[in-house]
Order: structure tokens, then sequence, then C-alpha cells
């Protein structure tokens, strides 16, 4: 029975497929993430505080949507199977609300506000009917733990290409577009361009297999009760949701460490996460070799160990340690690498317990459940960030010319942010990582089990 779990491997133009599905997003998360907190404050000239209330309210809603689209993509049922009928359909308003996301109104703060703040909460509603699928989706295509793996290490790679892609693009059009928000403009267009092809080329070159069509289920509040009893779940709730804190809070505070605390020019944003995504790209093949070898937990421990040390050092960096700032950024990078990959490689560990345990396969609600703490998470840290940066006498820019003057206490507090968000986040997440209770050799013997059962049932069927 063993052998046949192994031999039943994705070719690779199916890995390729799932792996492209998500190079435009990706591109269009890595740019809001990286620049729309930093937009909202020096382009469309709006406070810290009300930039950080649309990223609460925009992120909590989209924490709460997870769970209804969750639930959703269970019961669906089409000839495209449950996943990608979602994927596809969320391509074009993904789209067209990310582009709407760069354009500054000419109006008063609070009708700016109001129209980022609806435009934000279309984006990610759109933005998790794609995601919540897409990364159910891995279980959908194989039972297989190397090919858990092989799917991630595709998307991811994909995933950081296009985060790369999408800098290089605005490092060039820094060069040939003379104003910013013409340039998140241009840079908005081609991203949406690019999610729409890579959605429909990962719906077209995917296939769910029809023996995992499970009948609807009804799912009330016992039952995601009972499933939060799952204690493997529960960990690795609390891991997703810190490690991707710091993989998203720390791209969003670098614009204002680099242009205020180390007085660089706004070019280096771009620069220096090129760096930071580039060496994690690089390093993404390297620890999926090593976890193979030595195990996922010992692999996230390696590389999140250099990262909080490369993070803690930061702190004393100036602006003539500019050498300094990208060898770090190097570090942090390799770091970042397991974070991308250890973490949702989990993911089907859990769901073939709950499975092994209920009957049922609920793919879809336990990675909308990962992602609503994830994002309910990132939601107050930025919010924290904003209020933060309001107390400590940060001072926005009209829209215009961008204001790089700021006062030592909010320099200070820029820096703290820097180092304690994602150290914290960092250091919450290897602790539970450490009593996370399944290991390979409990996973293996979970997808025997299953796979006796589904033989069991399939010949009964004949019966």
């Amino acid at each position: 029975m063993e052998n046949r779990l192994k031999q039943n491997t994705l070719c690779l133009p199916t890995q390729l497929a799932y792996g492209v599905g998500d190079l435009g997003p990706s591109m269009a998360g890595n740019i809001l993430m990286i620049f729309f907190f930093f937009f909202l404050t020096t382009v469309a000239g709006l406070p810290p505080s009300l930039a950080g209330l649309i990223l609460l309210l925009s992120n909590g809603w989209s924490a709460i949507s997870t769970l209804f689209i969750g639930v959703l993509s269970d019961r669906t049922q089409s000839r495209w199977g449950r996943r990608r009928v979602w994927m596809f359909w969320s391509a074009p308003v993904l789209a067209i609300t990310f582009l709407l996301l760069w354009w500054v109104p000419p109006s008063e703060q609070w009708i700016r506000f109001t129209y980022y703040l609806i435009v934000a909460l279309l984006f990610q509603t759109a933005g998790n009917a794609f995601t919540i699928p897409y990364g159910a989706l891995v279980t959908e295509l194989t039972d297989n733990h190397d090919d858990h793996i092989r799917l991630n290490s595709a998307r991811f790679s994909f995933s950081l290409g296009g985060c790369i892609a999408s800098l290089l693009l605005a490092q060039g059009l820094t060069y040939w577009v003379p104003q910013p928000q013409q340039q998140l403009l241009d840079l908005g267009l081609f991203c949406s361009l690019v999610t729409i092809a890579s959605i429909i080329w990962c719906c077209w070159g995917t296939e769910e297999r029809a023996n995992q069509a499970t009948p609807p289920i009804n799912i009330n509040l016992r039952d995601f009760l009972d499933l939060l009893r799952n204690q493997p779940l529960r960990f690795l709730v609390g891991i997703y949701a810190l490690a991707w804190l710091a993989v998203q809070i720390t791209p969003a505070i670098l614009p204002y460490f680099i242009v205020n605390c180390l007085e660089l020019d706004s070019s280096h944003i771009s620069k220096l996460m090129l760096v930071i995504q580039g060496t994690a790209l690089a390093s993404l093949f390297l620890w999926e070799q090593v976890s193979r070898q030595v195990g996922k937990k010992l692999v996230y421990w390696a590389g999140v160990t250099f990262w909080v040390l490369a993070q803690l050092a930061l702190f004393q960096v100036n602006s003539n340690s500019i050498a300094l700032v990208y060898g770090l950024a190097i570090v942090i990078g390799f770091g970042m690498a397991t974070a991308y990959l250890v973490p949702i490689s989990m993911l089907p560990e859990v769901v073939d317990l709950d499975e092994l345990e209920t009957g049922h396969r609920r793919e879809g609600l336990v990675y909308s459940i990962l992602v609503f703490l994830q994002k309910v998470t990132l939601a107050l840290g930025l919010f924290g960030v904003g209020q933060f940066l309001s107390w400590s006498g940060f001072q926005e820019a009209v829209p215009g010319p961008i204001q790089l003057v700021q006062a030592d206490s909010a320099l200070l507090a820029i820096r703290l942010m820097t180092v304690a968000l994602p150290v914290f986040a960092l250091l919450g997440s290897l602790v539970l990582t450490y009593f996370y209770p399944i290991t390979q050799e409990i996973y293996q013997d979970t997808a025997v089990q299953l796979q006796q059962r589904r033989v069991a049932a399939y010949n009964a069927g004949f019966e």
C-alpha cells in the first residue's frame, strides 16, 4: 500500500500549472504589501491612523469572508470541481479592484478614506475567492506527501518569482515614469493583466481528482467547534498566522525604515525587497531538499533563527551602513524562505487526519481557518502600526511631493516596529512548531489508513 502511495506522482506540467496560478496574485499582493500603507500616507495624503483603519477593516472583513468561502467551496459541485470554478470567476474582480487601489480621487480626506475602504473590501473578497480554493486545491490533486511539498515548492517559486518581477518592474518605472502615482497605476495595470492570465492557466492545466468529490456537507457551529478540537490544527493555525504576520509586516514597515531612518532614496525600497525575496526564492530549493532529509520542523527552526538574528541587527544600522543593510537582507531572505515553505506544507497532514477521524474532506474550511487567523493577526498588526505611528508624531504627506523629515520620536517608533513585531511573531511560531504533534511517520501512517479506507469503499461499491 505504501508503494502505491509513492507511485501516485503528479506530472511536471500539472505541477507547473498549479504553481503559475500564484504568479499574478503574488505580484499584486507583493506590491500591495510593500507599497499600499506607504502609498496611503505619502501619496494619497491620509493620516497613519486612517490608513491603519482601512487595513484593519479590510483585512478584518477578509478574515471573516474566508470562513464563508471555505465552506462554500467545500460544498460546491460543478463540472470544473470544487475549487477551480471559484478561482476562475475571481480573476476579473481581483484584477479590476487592484488597479483601482492606486488611483487618488481628487476629493476631501474622508471621501478618499471611504473610496479606498470600499475598493479594499472588494479586493480582499475577490482575493479570498481565489486564495482559499487555490490553497485547498493541493489536497484535491494528490495524496502523496512528496507531491504536496513539490506543489508548494512550485507555488512559492512562482510566487516569489512574481514578487521579484513586480519589484523589477517597479524599479524600472522609477526611471521611465516621473510621477509616483502614475508609476503605481502603470504597475497596477500590468499586475492585473498577469493575474488574469496566470489564474486561467492554472484552472486549465490542473484537474481535480474525481474520487475526491464528496456529497455537500452542512457545517454548523458544532461542526466548526469539533474541527477546532483537532489539536494539530490549533498548532498549525498559530504557526501559520505568526509566520505570515512576520512575512507580511516586514515589507510593510521597511519603506518607512528605509526612507526615514536610513535617509535613503525611495528607489532602495524595491532594491532591498528584491534582495530579500530573490534570496528567499533561491533558498527555497535548498530548504526543500534539506526538509526531505531532516524534516520540516528542523528546517523551520534553522531558517527562522537566521531571520530573527538578522532582524535584531537592523536596529543598530544607520545611513552609513548600507552594505550591512543589504547583507542583512540576504540573511532575512534566506530564513524567510522557510516561512513560505513549511507552514503551508503542514496543511495536508491536518486535513488527512481530520478525514481519518470524521470521514469528511474539509480542506477548504481548514485552509480558511488558517487564513482567517492570519488575516486577523495582520489586520491588528497593521492597525497597531498606524496608531503607533500617529502617537509617535509621524507626519503624513499631502498629495504631491513626499515629506521625509520626521520627529525623533517617530524615527524611534519606526525602528522599534521594524524589529519587534517580526521577531516576536517568529519566536511565537518557533514555540508552537516545537510542540506540533504530527511527525512524518504519523502522517505516513494516516495516509496509508486513508488509502485502505478508500480502496475498501471503492470495492464495496461493486458488491
